[in-house]
């Protein structure tokens, strides 16, 4: 049912013009990000990261992400990633995925 979903998915983005129409498939890899601060259970992360995909020459992107502080990632972390062809600097990570380790 997921690879269905994931196709429907596709051909609307397609459909509908979205930079993230035909992405690559690929990971994300952390670099370096900002440590959780106060007692807050949602932070701000700063961080820099690696896009990996077949055919996506070397990027790095720096972003910023809202994340549980019980869930933090660490420095090395991989995650799922779907990179844009057309603005590779646009991604859409699996940071669900850091919750259900």
């Amino acid at each position: 049912m997921e690879e269905w979903e994931d196709d429907a998915a596709a051909t609307l983005e397609r459909l509908s013009g979205s930079k993230m129409a035909d992405a690559y498939v690929g990971t994300i890899r952390i670099l370096s990000l900002t440590p959780p601060t106060l007692r807050r259970r949602y932070q701000t992360c700063t961080m820099d990261l690696a896009l990996e995909a077949p055919g996506l020459e070397s990027e790095t992107l720096q972003t910023e992400v809202v994340l549980d502080k019980r869930y933090w990632p660490a420095v090395g972390t991989v995650l799922r990633a779907r990179i844009s062809r057309r603005k590779p600097r646009m991604i859409d990570a699996d940071w669900e995925a850091l919750a259900r380790r």
